[in-house]
């Protein structure tokens, strides 16, 4: 239950930062889902387990219009940051450079 609080606590102060301007938008992950397809296009492209048991989550659209989540461990989503021109980078080349 620690854990939890201490989560929670910490992605609360991290959503207050710049990224959002100050405000926090959280709601049921679905929820948060659902808006971003309906409205912007946008699907899951990546995530990512937090030391908190938080995930990261990465939301983009075939415009280039991006979205990150953080999940918290009770289901609650909170967007963390929001923008445009998401530029994807190729892999790098696998294998000993020739």
């Amino acid at each position: 239950m620690i854990r939890v609080l201490l989560a929670a606590g910490i992605a609360s102060a991290v959503l207050m930062g710049p990224a959002t301007g100050g405000q926090v938008v959280c709601k049921d992950r679905n929820e948060i889902i659902e808006i971003l397809a309906r409205k912007f296009g946008e699907t899951q492209r990546s995530f990512g387990l937090q030391n908190n048991k938080c995930i990261l989550e990465l939301y983009t659209s075939p415009s280039g219009t991006w979205t990150a989540l953080v999940t918290l461990p009770n289901g609650r989503s909170c967007v963390v940051g929001a923008g445009e021109a998401l530029t994807v980078l190729p892999p790098p080349p696998v294998g000993d450079p020739a």
